[in-house]
């Protein structure tokens, strides 16, 4: 089998029957991002039906379905999928990946930290985002504890990732271009930082509040 030169970092990365995308990267992105939007628009409007949730709660649940499909779905193809590099048939979950390495050799390399980091996130994280989804509809009490529970574990998966690249050298598994270092390893990782952190602040502040008001309950029938 001939050997295609791959565009990975760095460049003498062996990966045997490296078949290059298939697909344009517009149109990875496109059905990657368009996919997602459409899965919180479907779910804010499903949860419309439930009268008594806020605005705020129908978003959360739109973000955690998504989120919870990208993790079961999308991160544990490539944790199951060693070989996702040679796929010739322009299959969308290996495509994203094959796109996505651009960015990050190491899911190519099946490097220990982020195959076992993908597989917590994908099959722990990613089915209990689904049970988060049945908290916020129903709003049962222990919604609050679970999202602390997956937001930290996202938060400290994703600042693991950063912090090991730096710790190695930022560019010795990415390319420099914007679109792979800014969009991707930046850009989009940032997301599961940036929305933890505020899923972790809404739950904080929903405990303390009914904390505090049930002591106060408390010392009034005192």
């Amino acid at each position: 089998m001939a050997t295609v030169k791959h565009p990975y970092v760095p460049h003498d990365l062996e990966l045997p029957g490296f078949v290059p995308n298939v697909l344009t990267y517009e149109t990875i992105l496109g059905v990657f991002f368009g996919c997602s939007a459409l899965v919180v628009l479907l779910m804010f409007i499903i949860t419309g039906r439930y009268k008594y949730l806020t605005t705020t709660e129908r978003l959360l649940a739109g973000w955690w379905m998504c989120t919870g499909i990208i993790h079961f779905i999308i991160e544990g193809n490539v944790v199951v999928n060693n070989k996702y590099y040679q796929d010739s048939t322009g299959h969308i979950l290996n495509e994203i990946w094959k796109e996505y390495t651009k960015a990050d050799s190491r899911y190519a390399t099946r490097d220990a930290f982020i195959i076992t980091m993908e597989a917590v996130t994908a099959f722990a994280w990613g089915p209990l985002s689904f049970l988060i989804v049945v908290g916020v509809l129903y709003r049962t009490s222990w919604r609050f504890s679970a999202m602390i529970l997956v937001s930290l574990g996202q938060l400290y998966g994703d600042v693991l990732y950063y912090m090991t690249c730096i710790y190695e050298g930022v560019h010795k598994y990415s390319r420099r271009e914007p679109l792979y270092f800014y969009g991707y390893f930046i850009g989009a990782n940032a997301i599961w930082i940036l929305i933890p952190s505020l899923c972790i602040v809404y739950c904080i502040k929903n405990i303390n509040f009914a904390v505090a008001n049930r002591g106060e309950s408390k010392r009034k029938k005192l």
